[in-house]
């Protein structure tokens, strides 16, 4: 080949990698970018000493992708860039470690990464119970372990009926997106974090039911119930709805016949 070719070819080359558009003016970008720092800004901490709104999080990211399926870019590929942004974020905010604890370790780690991204420091530790310690215990930590509607990995929910544990909420669940509302979460956040609605959610608590009438006994107040796990007579039972900690109904509920109903996580749908 000749030189002249070769260089034409070179040139060309070089051109294909040039960016069309330009980032300071593309509004995709520019919207993300503020809305990160309009987030990261946000001044409320948690008990935990982290600036965590996962709820907040979970509306803006269906909102992305929401904005990114309408001009044909992967709503996947947009909640990976988000939940990273995020990630970010939290370091800035407080979060010194995310520990990890249940199942395969690799795949739990894995499943932290795909929530938090790379910039918390993830550490595995073997039992959940120390995850749990280390997250009531620790400032600047959130721990991530199975979920708790799963059987086997997921039994280690009654422990949150422990007077020890009772600060602690379950605040979201990974994958959010891609997934579906039908689909339980494979791995929990947990950590001395306030929980909030975030538009669509799915509310976790713990009653005991020895005669079997959580369903009903919610039902007849209004809500969607479903018991998903029972551990002798503790129930775990799912809310069709965001229900807050002093929603009266509880109590109401509790009057009724459901002894220490107790709420004690909230699931961001996809």
């Amino acid at each position: 080949m000749r030189w002249g070719a070769f260089t034409k070819l070179r040139e060309m080359a070089a051109d294909s990698f040039q960016s069309t558009v330009s980032v300071a003016t593309d509004p995709f970008l520019s919207a993300l970018a503020e809305r990160w720092r309009e987030m990261q800004q946000a001044p409320a901490a948690s008990p935990a000493g982290v600036g965590f709104r996962p709820a907040r999080e979970a509306a803006e990211m269906r909102r992305l992708c929401r904005q990114a399926s309408a001009v044909g870019a992967p709503p996947d590929a947009i909640a990976r860039v988000w939940r990273s942004l995020c990630g970010d974020m939290l370091v800035n905010r407080g979060l010194k470690t995310v520990y990890v604890s249940g199942g395969d370790i690799a795949q739990s780690i894995e499943a932290a990464r795909g929530y938090f991204g790379f910039a918390p420091a993830i550490v595995p530790l073997v039992d959940i119970r120390d995850a749990l310690d280390r997250a009531d215990q620790t400032q600047g930590v959130v721990s991530c372990v199975p979920w708790p509607e799963h059987a086997g990995i997921g039994q280690w929910w009654p422990m949150l009926n422990e007077n020890r544990f009772r600060n602690l909420y379950i605040v979201a669940g990974w994958p959010n997106l891609p997934g579906s509302p039908s689909v339980a979460p494979k791995m929990a956040v947990i950590g001395r974090i306030g929980m909030e609605s975030s538009g669509d959610d799915d509310t976790l608590a713990t009653a005991h039911d020895d005669h079997y009438m959580a369903e009903r006994l919610l039902g007849d107040l209004g809500f969607k119930a479903d018991v998903v796990a029972r551990a002798r007579s503790l129930a775990l039972i799912r809310i069709s709805e965001f229900v807050s900690v002093d929603d009266r109904r509880i109590e109401l509920a509790r009057k009724a016949g459901l002894d220490g109903l107790r709420i004690v996580g909230v699931r961001p749908r996809p």
